[in-house]
């Protein structure tokens, strides 16, 4: 039987939801049955045996639909295969040296306990001016944060098929 697999993100302009999509990609071709979806789109995590989550770094935090999707959910994500990822250090580098060892919110320590998700993902991501209301292109000016597209393709593949030779090997 095929497993079913969730890729849910949270994305605020959409480079975080194009990794999520890349990440589903390798996952189905990999013969896994994947579904993309925000994470307010996500009604019941019934059907799937594994769930990846990936939420784009505003400013040093995550986006508040991804937090409350974890904690809305965290006893089912306790039963389940999980894996997450953040996007979002722009510039060259380790992204996790960029953030300082950071990978998700201190917040949510305590349902990251719950989850024990097999993995915690931080990847480059993109910072698109043009995409920005005034008030973050004038913040992004003044911290002087990279602007451009940092993802690392390869690297976020290579991740996914990880993910997917898990999944395929049988327990």
């Amino acid at each position: 039987m095929q497993k079913k697999v969730l890729v849910a993100y949270a994305s605020k302009y959409g480079a975080t939801e194009e990794i999520a999509e890349r990440i589903g990609l390798i996952l189905s071709q990999s013969g896994l049955l994947v579904d993309v979806l925000p994470v307010y789109d996500t009604a019941s995590l019934e059907p799937y045996q594994a769930i990846v989550m990936g939420c784009a770094v505003y400013f040093g935090q995550w986006h508040r639909p991804a937090i409350k999707f974890l904690r809305k959910n965290k006893h089912e994500l306790a039963d389940k295969d999980v894996w997450l990822f953040s996007s979002g250090p722009t510039g060259k580098g380790n992204p996790v040296e960029i953030m300082k060892g950071w990978k998700y919110p201190p917040t949510l320590q305590l349902v990251m306990s719950a989850i024990k998700p097999h993995d915690i993902a931080l990847f480059h991501g993109q910072l698109s001016l043009d995409k920005m209301n005034v008030v973050e292109r004038f913040i992004i000016s003044k911290i002087k944060a990279p602007v451009g597209d940092f993802r690392e393709w390869d690297v976020i593949e290579e991740w996914a098929k990880n993910i997917a030779a898990q999944l395929n090997t049988p327990h």
